[in-house]
């Protein structure tokens, strides 16, 4: 099977597009879940491990984990794979949603498997765009804490970005705290939250508060905090664009030239010129230091 090396944001594989919906239920159907289908943490762990591990090819797994530098064990999963998977349920999906809420909660904090966490946020995120229940962020926001490479950072900034259009007051300090740490993921999940991935309303935030957590990170040569940087530019262009190139005329010279180039794709070929020129201007005089 082939491999395909994915290395930045506009990678398809976060283009959640399926997964389970939160339905109402009756009491009567809580009782008989509770009898039925509760068992203990590592039931449910065992479970999943063992669907996803049935779906997996261990060859392209290694590959994954050597390509994203995790720590986390990878199963070899393909998206639409596991999506589909996702979607045909688990035991615990009988549960109420506070238990099933507890039950991916546990297996994030603990599973050894980087698919497994891939699950949890296939679970969510389709759910999340239609409804993001209050109940949801004070357990979320802990995940942050085992993201170890970029594609987890960016698929769990996508429940986040949700939880901070709809909570700005509760969530945004978290992110300017994110934003201000010294971890790598961290700092990128601070910038790509700012933003959902993808649909016309992807802009959610005024400049002001997007813009000073950019800044806070263009002294991090980072290049995954770098590629954020670049990628949350071009995408507040497309609906500040004068806002936006006056900040580019600015900070360029602070930006690597992957963030720099990221920045700047998707504005015009006179827009793009300009703002190059403007670049090179301001690194010369340095050069000749």
């Amino acid at each position: 099977m082939k491999y395909l090396r994915m290395t930045d944001l506009s990678s398809k594989l976060l283009g959640y597009t399926a997964g389970p919906d939160e339905v109402p239920r009756s009491r009567a159907q809580d009782v008989m879940t509770k009898n039925v289908n509760r068992r203990s943490p590592p039931d449910y762990h065992a479970e999943v491990a063992q669907a996803l591990t049935a779906i997996g090819n261990p060859e392209l797994g290694e590959a994954i984990r050597n390509d994203r530098g995790s720590q986390l064990e990878h199963l070899g999963i393909r998206f639409p794979e596991l999506r589909k998977r996702v979607k045909q349920g688990f035991s615990f999906y009988d549960l109420p949603q506070d238990e099933v809420l507890a039950v991916w909660d546990e297996l994030w904090r603990s599973s050894p498997y980087g698919d497994v966490l891939f699950a949890a946020l296939e679970y969510y995120a389709p759910i999340v765009r239609k409804r993001f229940s209050p109940s949801l962020w004070p357990t979320i926001r802990h995940w942050s804490g085992r993201v170890d490479n970029w594609c987890h950072s960016d698929g769990l900034s996508g429940l986040y970005s949700r939880a901070l259009e709809h909570y700005p007051d509760e969530v945004y300090p978290q992110i300017q705290a994110w934003n201000a740490a010294e971890g790598e993921w961290l700092r990128r999940i601070s910038l790509v939250s700012l933003v959902h991935y993808s649909g016309r309303n992807a802009v959610f935030l005024p400049p002001d508060r997007v813009l000073p957590l950019v800044s806070n990170c263009l002294g991090d040569a980072r290049h995954y905090v770098q590629t954020a940087m670049g990628w949350v530019l071009r995408e507040m262009g497309q609906v500040y664009p004068d806002e936006i190139a006056e900040y580019l005329e600015t900070h360029a010279p602070a930006m690597s030239a992957s963030a720099f180039s990221r920045a700047i794709e998707r504005r015009s070929p006179d827009s793009r010129a300009a703002l190059r020129e403007v670049r090179r201007l301001h690194e010369r005089p340095r050069r000749s230091r």
